[in-house]
């Protein structure tokens, strides 16, 4: 006989699966329509769950998008930094961190489409605020903040160097995706060392 808690484990294990649907349809029907070809109803089609499943889990479909960019963004910060990674030498982190992200880009190409829609709609204006070029504004702006203080890197405008950083891992990434050429592991550290010289101190 189930428990209440072992009944609550079962619910809890049903809602994170329902949702994690929703959010793998949602980046499958961005990728290939965009925000605006992918309404509800063929979310929920795609994730197998009636239209009323995503409207008990989200009240509108612009909160569905931005709770999905919020689970993008925490996958892709996790993949990046990694808490065994964290005791290297600067420049060596800084090397590790951008060929995490891309290979994160390679193996989950609809996040990476699902964020570069993102950025350039009106949901990322809600977030960030108009005119603000950061994308991993946290994280990513603390790393490149903490290598100009250490004496590492040019003492350059945060948005200049994220923009470096964020153009070239996408740039290789569609790249790779779409077949014009394999950034295999000796590829994405020669493409990363153009960039680490072109900002290091």
């Amino acid at each position: 006989m189930f428990s209440f808690a072992d009944r609550m484990n079962v619910q809890f294990d049903n809602t994170a699966e329902k949702k994690c649907a929703i959010f793998g349809s949602t980046l499958r029907l961005v990728r290939a329509h965009g925000f605006h070809g992918s309404p509800i109803s063929q979310i929920a089609q795609e994730a197998g769950v009636a239209t009323g499943t995503i409207y008990h889990y989200f009240s509108s479909k612009d909160e569905l998008i931005l709770e999905l960019f919020w689970h993008c963004k925490h996958k892709i910060v996790k993949s990046m930094f990694k808490d065994e990674e964290a005791q290297l030498p600067y420049p060596q982190r800084f090397v590790t961190i951008w060929t995490n992200l891309v290979r994160f880009y390679i193996d989950h190409p609809a996040v990476l489409s699902f964020m570069e829609q993102f950025f350039s709609s009106p949901y990322a204006t809600s977030i960030f605020g108009k005119g603000s070029g950061v994308q991993m504004q946290d994280e990513m702006s603390r790393f490149l903040k903490q290598g100009i203080d250490k004496g590492y890197v040019k003492p350059l405008d945060i948005n200049i160097l994220s923009a470096a950083f964020i153009g070239t891992v996408t740039a290789a990434a569609k790249r790779h995706i779409s077949g014009h050429y394999s950034f295999d592991e000796h590829a994405m550290h020669e493409m990363v060392a153009i960039i680490w010289d072109g900002i290091k101190k």
